[in-house]
Order: structure tokens, then sequence, then C-alpha cells
């Protein structure tokens, strides 16, 4: 029986795992060092105060446990692997062996190192642990607002760095919360405020979707600073590179992402985003029994880079299992099914297929079919 190792609960190496279970010639080892998934999709919801906890997270341990017994679930990190011992070792300093290593491991908030002070002084969301702190800082504040009773004005301001898919969300969720609140904004003034170093919101994109994006955020009161980079923040200002300068009082950054690779015996070939770099089967270069899926490899197909999006970690994660089940080294291949953007309440838009642009009722409802179709595989 062949020993399949995947490293990282992540959207990519979930769903390899749930592929994989289905084969009765594998043995299958997940490691990971929390026993949550954590759906970073609806961090959004959450960091806003709308979701729960666990309306973003699973449980990883007891879903495993649910799967096939060929599947196991061991709630520790990997610290490295050797490609050709073929093993990994683990922070309880123990050495597994595998015929075909995955590596799952996902990615962490992008902090632009030639903006000085800009990870100390601002929050990603890419853990659920920043995510909650973020979410604590929106939620108190909120309620101050709410229940100000001073007789000076209070101003409050909520900056997010990024207006690329997470940052967008994140800040129509907040405004939209908002707007619908009982605040006396003669009395307190809460502003949600986003900067990008783009020209538009949502780069990129279809012409449709930043259009109709850019004025949801207006109609939502967002103050948007977009088209000149940050060049440099304190703790309470961010510097752009057109002089203009932001008051802050809290700075979530979205702005991108950097992947998770791991240590190994020898050095292997990453990109500028820390991906690793695959051939067109998702093999590690030169490594035939190494695969590395969701954001932590590369994905250009036909020439065209792919950044990294859940839907196609999802795809790359039950390709690889494929290809391990069936003794197969085809190429990948990837068709979006389109991308759908939740802007604050029950207002979303999309374009279904990658063409068809849908908003209001219809683009809400595809956004929910998508989320619950998520949750349910892992129930």
């Amino acid at each position: 029986m062949r020993k399949i190792i995947i490293v990282g609960a992540s959207y990519a190496g979930l769903y390899a795992a749930r592929k994989l279970s289905s084969s009765s010639d594998v043995e299958v080892l997940l490691f990971d060092k929390n026993a949550y998934h954590y759906i970073q999709v609806e961090a959004y919801g959450y960091v806003a105060s709308v979701y729960n906890e666990s309306d973003v997270t699973t449980n990883t341990k007891e879903y495993i446990e649910r799967l096939n017994k060929n599947v196991k679930f061991y709630e520790n990190s990997v610290l490295s692997f050797d490609a050709d011992k073929k093993t990994i070792t683990t922070d309880a300093n123990e050495e597994f062996s595998y015929d075909k290593l995955i590596i799952a491991t996902g990615s962490l908030t992008n902090f632009p190192p030639q903006v000085p002070n800009i990870e100390k002084y601002s929050r990603g969301i890419k853990t659920l642990q920043r995510a909650s702190e973020v979410e604590k800082t929106f939620s108190d504040i909120l309620e101050k607002a709410k229940n100000n009773k001073s007789d000076e004005k209070t101003v409050y301001n909520m900056a997010i760095g990024g207006a690329g898919l997470s940052g967008v969300e994140i800040a129509a969720e907040m405004a939209n919360l908002i707007k619908e609140s009982n605040i006396n904004r003669n009395k307190f003034e809460l502003n949600i405020i986003i900067v990008d170093g783009m020209k538009t919101v949502l780069p990129g994109m279809d012409e449709r979707l930043v259009s109709a994006c850019h004025k949801r955020l207006e109609d939502l009161g967002v103050q948007i600073h977009l088209g000149s980079f940050i060049k440099d923040v304190d703790e309470s200002k961010i510097y752009l590179m057109n002089d203009v300068v932001i008051d802050y009082d809290y700075f979530v950054f979205t702005g991108g992402v950097k992947a998770i690779t791991l240590p190994s015996s020898k050095e292997h070939e990453v990109n500028r985003m820390n991906q690793y770099i695959l051939n067109e089967s998702l093999h590690l270069k030169d490594e035939e029994d190494v695969y590395a899926i969701g954001d932590a490899g590369e994905m250009e197909l036909d020439g065209k880079y792919y950044p990294p999006t859940a839907q196609i970690a999802i795809k790359s994660g039950e390709f690889v299992a494929s290809s391990i089940i069936n003794n197969t080294k085809a190429a990948f291949t990837f068709k979006s099914a389109g991308v759908l953007v939740a802007l604050g309440g029950s207002f979303s838009i999309g374009l279904a297929n990658d063409k068809y642009y849908v908003t209001g009722f219809i683009a809400n409802m595809m956004k929910k079919v998508v989320t619950k179709m998520h949750k349910n595989k892992f129930k």
C-alpha cells in the first residue's frame, strides 16, 4: 500500500485527502498544527462581526475521522522534508516516510518589505488568530459608537490596505454594518478607508465588476484612495507616495500573500511570492514524488499565471489526488467557474462561468450556495 503524506489542512489539502480516501490502495497521513480548517473566503464576514468563529471554521480532526480508515490526521507541524530519503520530520521529533508527498501549506499575508513598519503597525487576516484580533477590535469600536455618551465628537478610522477581493469585501461588510447600526453620527464618526497603489479596485478583474464595486463602496461611504502606493506607516498615519497622509486608528492589510514553504534537505526553486516552481503535473521541479498544490505552488498554465484562489486550490488538490490514484502524469488544466464578490449585507456581484455578469439577489444566492456546498463537504 502506498503511503501519501499531505502537509496542510488547507482547501487544497482537504480536497486532496477527501479524494484519496476513495482509494483502497493508499494510506494517507494529513498533518496540520491546527485541528480546524479556516474558511478564509468567509473572513470578510467574520472580521466585520457578521459571522461567528464557528461560521468560518470546520473541525479537521472530526472530519478526517469520518472518512475511510485509510486517512489519519496528526495535529503536528511538519518542520522539514527530505526528498532523497522521502521522509518528513514533525515538531514531535518524529520521522515519517512517504511514497508521495503533497505540500498544501497555504499562504500568509505578504507585508511588502520595502514599506518600513507596515508589518509592525498593521494586521493581516490570513490566520484565524489575526482575524479574531480584527473582529474584536471592530466589534468593540462599533459597540462604543452605538453607546457613545460623550459631549465631544469622536472620530475613528479603520484603514484597509489592498483593494483586491479580500480588501473590498471587508471594507463593504464593515461599512454596511456601520450604515445599518444605530449610531449618532454627530457624536461618533466611524470611517472605513481603503488604500491601494493600483488605479482601480479589484485590479485586473472584469470592468463590470470594477465599476459596480467602486460604486457600491462609494454608496456605503467608504473613503477610497487609489493610484499611489504606501511609502511608510507609523502608529497613527499611512504615508502614500503622492504625499497624501491618512490618519488611522486601526490598520488591516490585505495587499498580497506569500506562500508557506517547508525547509528541505536541498533547495527548491520558488517565485517572488515564495511559491514552489512546478512542472505541468504540479510536481516540484526534478522531484517526481513531491507535489505542491493550492497557494503553495505556482499555477502557470499555457504561459498564464493564475493568482491563488480557493477555486484553483480545490481543483489542484483533486487533480493531484486523481493523478496518484491512477498513477498518471497528466498536465493540470483549469477553467474558472467565475468569481463572486460579497459587498456588504445581501449585495453581491459576480461573473458566472467567468463570463456572465450577475448582481443583486442572483449573485447573493450564488455566493451563499457556493459557501454552503464547501461547508457541507466537511460536516
